[in-house]
C-alpha cells in the first residue's frame, strides 16, 4: 500500500467516524429535545394546577371578606340603632330637667 492510499484509509476512517458521531449527536438533540419537551408540559400543568388552586383560594378569602364585611355592617347598624335610642333618651331627659329646673334650683339650694 502506498502512502496515498493510507491517506485515503485514514480519510475514509475519519469520515466514517465523523458520520457516526453527527448520527449520536442528532440522536442525543432529539432525545433532549423530547425530554425537554416533556418537561415543559410538565412545568405547565403544574403551573396550571397551582394557578387554579390560588384562584380557589382567593375566591375563598374574598367570600371571608365579605362575611365579615357584612358583619360589620350589621354590628355597625346595631350601634346606630343604639346611638338613636341614647340620643331619644337624653332628648327625654333634658325635656324633663328643663320642666322641673325650678324644683332642681330649690333641691341644690337645700343642700
Amino acid at each position: 500500500m502506498d502512502k496515498e492510499d493510507k491517506i485515503f484509509n485514514l480519510l475514509e476512517k475519519l469520515y466514517i467516524e465523523i458520520q457516526d458521531t453527527k448520527k449520536e449527536l442528532k440522536e442525543e438533540i432529539s432525545n433532549v429535545r423530547i425530554e425537554l419537551k416533556e418537561e415543559i408540559s410538565n412545568v405547565r400543568t403544574e403551573l396550571k394546577e397551582e394557578i387554579s388552586n390560588v384562584r380557589t383560594e382567593l375566591k375563598e378569602e374574598i367570600k371571608v371578606l365579605n362575611d365579615n364585611q357584612m358583619l360589620i355592617f350589621n354590628k355597625l347598624e346595631g350601634m346606630s340603632s343604639d346611638i338613636g335610642e341614647i340620643k331619644e333618651d337624653i332628648s327625654d331627659v333634658q325635656m324633663i330637667t328643663a320642666k322641673n329646673y325650678k324644683d332642681i334650683v330649690k333641691l341644690k339650694s337645700i343642700k
